[in-house]
């Protein structure tokens, strides 16, 4: 009975964990952090043309 009722907390954790794995990498691919490689990109080109 009780290993029935861990298995079921353990899936679940399981999922949370994954679920905020997949946030993470979404975040970092397309959110603040990309826009600041891509600005710090630009100033540097634009450095670089100077």
């Amino acid at each position: 009975m009780i290993a029935d009722n861990l298995i079921y907390l353990a899936v679940f954790v399981f999922v949370m964990m994954l679920i905020g794995l997949v946030l993470t990498f979404l975040e970092f691919r397309h959110g603040e952090p990309k826009q600041q490689q891509e600005r710090a990109e630009r100033n540097s080109a634009l450095a670089d043309r100077d």
